[in-house]
């Protein structure tokens, strides 16, 4: 009996077709299922979901360097790998009310034109899967601005999910414009 003997540079090649392959079938998968997957969050009573791939990564809100002459909502600064991007309280742009910075508070980072920022929220959820044929529009019969930047929803054991449109938000012209 012989053995083979494999080079460790043809394992690792083979580990990755393989790894490759299986990739492509899942995504393949969900797509049969019509499965839609969106990071959860939370801004005062409002459940939002926004597209996995609009959000680089959550983070916890870390320490805050605040900027003068620049609107109420822009929270200021944050340090983010030695990345310096904008901190935007969502719930005040929004709103007008501004967040409470609690121990559930997080912080999504987004891309926008010319780099990153973070989007502090209330709460995140982690990823949630919706099925694609579940999905409404939204009427719009609210005042709020939340639904400015949300087209559709999910609903799920008897909570709105609105889809939080990442792209809308970015290309706003006051989200672009925070200077005062």
């Amino acid at each position: 009996m012989t053995k083979q003997i494999i080079k460790p540079f043809e394992l690792l090649l083979q580990y990755e077709q393989r790894s490759l392959a299986h990739a492509l079938s899942a995504t393949s998968d969900e797509a049969d299922r019509g499965d839609w997957s969106g990071i959860g969050f939370r801004i005062g009573d409002f459940h939002l979901v926004a597209e996995v791939d609009d959000v680089n990564e959550v983070v916890i809100l870390p320490e805050l360097i605040r900027i003068p002459g620049i609107d109420t909502w822009v929270l200021g600064l944050v340090n983010i790998r030695s990345n310096l991007i904008p901190a935007i309280d969502l719930k005040a742009f929004l709103t007008d009310e501004s967040a409470k910075i609690t121990k559930h508070s997080r912080m999504l980072v987004i891309n926008q034109p010319g780099g990153q920022a973070g989007l502090v929220v209330d709460e995140v959820f982690g990823q949630r899967h919706f099925n694609v044929s579940d999905r409404q529009d939204v009427e719009g019969d609210d005042d709020s601005r939340v639904y400015l930047y949300c087209d559709k929803y999910f609903s799920h054991d008897g909570v709105t999910w609105n889809v939080f449109e990442i792209d809308h938000l970015v290309s706003d012209i006051k989200f672009q414009n925070a200077a005062v």
